[in-house]
């Protein structure tokens, strides 16, 4: 496996640079544990108003509303891409990937 520090670069519906409502937060929040989920993840939830992060193994991101980063087996980066298209809340951009 080759691991890859990544951002999946989002656009949060009611998000900039700041929550625009409890409501819309908590919807990302719902959403994105979900799609993660779905795909065999672990959530933790973030405390303190820390953002949550998600694990399978070695692979770890960090769910801020403007960016999943972290890293990820290179193979899982096209099927999360897949994944993360079906969500409401958010919209997946584009992806950088580091060494």
């Amino acid at each position: 496996m080759a691991y890859r520090q990544v951002y999946f670069r989002i656009r949060t519906d009611c998000y900039n640079s700041g929550w625009t409502s409890d409501a819309g937060r908590t919807a990302f929040e719902k959403e994105s544990r979900r799609l993660f989920q779905e795909l065999g993840w672990t959530a933790t939830l973030g405390y303190n108003g820390g953002c949550d992060t998600v694990t399978m193994g070695q692979q770890d991101l960090y769910l801020h509303p403007s960016s999943f980063s972290g890293v990820i087996d290179e193979a899982s980066i096209q099927p999360l891409q897949e994944q993360l298209s079906k969500a409401r809340t958010f919209r997946c951009y584009h992806v950088d990937r580091y060494e």
